[in-house]
């Protein structure tokens, strides 16, 4: 992940509102104001490699589309829709002649979505699937597309340039850079600013368990909740300096250990389970057999729909026997997620090739046997070693 990219995710702070009302009314004024960014396609009767050899500014994304059959062929596929995040044929004069084929195929299979999704569903849908599939990840690399105010953007830095072009099998967004393959969440971690986070990030060094188990090359994804530093502020001063001195070191271990669960790879919008079929809970379109976008024409016979609710996520962490709740709140594409009934996740979605890491505002400690699922602030020393014990 570059350092802007990773900066600019930072910065993207999610919805913090915790109740699907608030979020109702807010997903309300949100899709007002993304209107002048949804176009009316109108459908092209060629296929996806037609539409792209020859449009002026894609014909070298094709380049590399003939070099592996599996995708041409895919793209010429009339019965199987995709939609293609295309760079640009400037964005593509970044990338050298000398590519191999390995690393052809996983560049075409990270620009190619295998469904149909036009802006108008991405309005709802945080992050999508890829057909590309790293070998340390317990599903498939997923992308963030957000709206801005400069347009919609693929992950965090990436611009869509151009939209909905709607062909006979799928559909085309032009972007203005390539997308990159993602970073392990161990350089993920390494990289983010330390203004923010030196405080987990020296943790991190100490601790050789979480080291070990970011290593890991049996680990297949993999989720980190990463405190900042004003998260780690809020606790009680003696209790800060216990945890980071020497006679702390193992508690402060235990507690790095309960902010990450492996195997499990938990999106705003998706969660990818090692023992089972991911698990969905994004909204889907109603039938749209003939590839149609809603327009405001007929946009009250065909609404798509919006899915609304809570859905809470117990989850093992690597603090044996400890797990943590996450509820999940949404209306639509607005996502609200907080941990334990007391953290909120701030930031959400740092994609990597092995999980994906979350940025939350409290550090979890885990609940005692007494307690209910909404974990009481720490507020003692004692009771840091009560929990972490």
């Amino acid at each position: 992940m570059a350092a802007s990219e990773l900066k600019q995710w930072v910065a993207a702070a999610a919805p913090t509102e915790s109740s699907l009302e608030q979020l109702q009314h807010k997903y309300a004024g949100y899709c007002h104001a993304l209107m002048p960014h949804l176009t009316d396609a109108k459908k092209i009767p060629v296929i996806l490699y037609e539409f792209l050899a020859t449009k002026s500014n894609t014909s070298e994304f094709i380049r590399f589309v003939d070099q592996v059959p599996q995708i041409k062929q895919l793209l010429q596929n009339k019965d199987y829709s995709s939609t293609v995040w295309v760079p640009s044929n400037t964005a593509l004069q970044q990338l050298s002649n000398e590519v191999s084929d390995e690393d052809v195929l996983a560049f075409l299979q990270r620009h190619i979505s295998p469904s149909f999704l036009p802006i108008y569903f991405l309005l709802t849908a945080p992050t999508i699937d890829t057909l590309f599939y790293p070998d340390r990840l317990n599903g498939t690399q997923r992308i963030t597309v957000r709206p801005s105010l400069n347009g919609f953007r693929v992950n965090s830095q990436v611009t869509v340039i151009e939209q909905d072009h709607l062909v006979a099998n799928g559909l085309v967004h032009v972007i203005d850079q390539v997308l990159p393959p993602r970073p392990t969440i161990a350089a993920l971690l390494a990289a983010l600013p330390s203004s923010e986070f030196d405080l987990f990030q020296s943790a991190v060094k100490q601790s050789e368990a979480i080291q070990n188990l970011l290593q890991d090359e049996s680990r297949r994804g993999g989720t980190v909740f990463i405190p900042t530093n004003e998260a780690f502020r809020k606790l009680p001063e003696d209790v800060l300096t216990y945890l980071f001195s020497d006679e702390g070191a193992a508690y402060l271990q235990a507690l790095l250990r309960y902010h990450v669960f492996a195997n499990q790879s938990l999106y705003s919008n998706r969660l990818y389970d090692q023992d089972s079929a991911p698990e969905h809970f994004i909204q889907t379109p109603e039938a749209t057999p003939d590839h149609t976008i809603p327009t405001p024409e007929n946009q009250g016979d065909r609404l798509w729909r919006v899915l609304k609710g809570v859905r809470r996520f117990p989850l093992p962490t690597c603090l044996d026997g400890q797990h943590l709740t996450v509820a999940v709140t949404r209306c639509g594409g607005l996502i609200s997620m907080m941990v334990n009934g007391i953290a909120i996740v701030t930031v959400q979605d740092g994609l990597a090739s092995d999980g994906v890491c979350h940025v939350v505002d409290s550090v979890l400690f885990p609940p005692l046997q007494a307690e209910d699922a909404e974990v009481q602030p720490v507020l003692s020393v004692d009771d840091v070693k009560s929990r972490l014990a």
